[in-house]
């Protein structure tokens, strides 16, 4: 797998909602886990009511770059934390603690 550069695509999302209009204020930090929330949400209600995943497709894009907006807000380095959780995850047995279902 080629290694995709998060950052890059948070930066661009950031000049997006900043050229649109949409705070990246710290007090907004609540709405923006509550926008990230609707989009999943909206995911959801789309797959339940027969969307196509083209549609579902789109929320969940919609959740992404209301993930990396929040992440360029609070200066995360998404691609790093990424890159570790995945290094990390690769690294845990079958079906990591996974009692029922999974």
């Amino acid at each position: 797998m080629n290694r995709t550069d998060l950052n890059a695509y948070m930066l661009e999302v950031r000049r997006l909602t900043d050229a649109k209009g949409f705070s990246a204020a710290p007090d907004r930090i609540w709405e923006m886990l509550a926008l990230i929330h609707t989009e999943i949400s909206e995911a959801t209600d789309a797959y339940k009511k027969g969307a196509s995943y083209d549609e579902i497709g789109t929320e969940l894009a919609d959740a992404i770059i209301r993930i990396l907006h929040l992440c360029s807000t609070l200066e995360i380095d998404i691609e790093a934390l990424y890159q570790a959780k995945m290094k990390k995850n690769w690294e845990r047995p079958y079906r990591y603690n996974t009692v029922r279902g999974g």
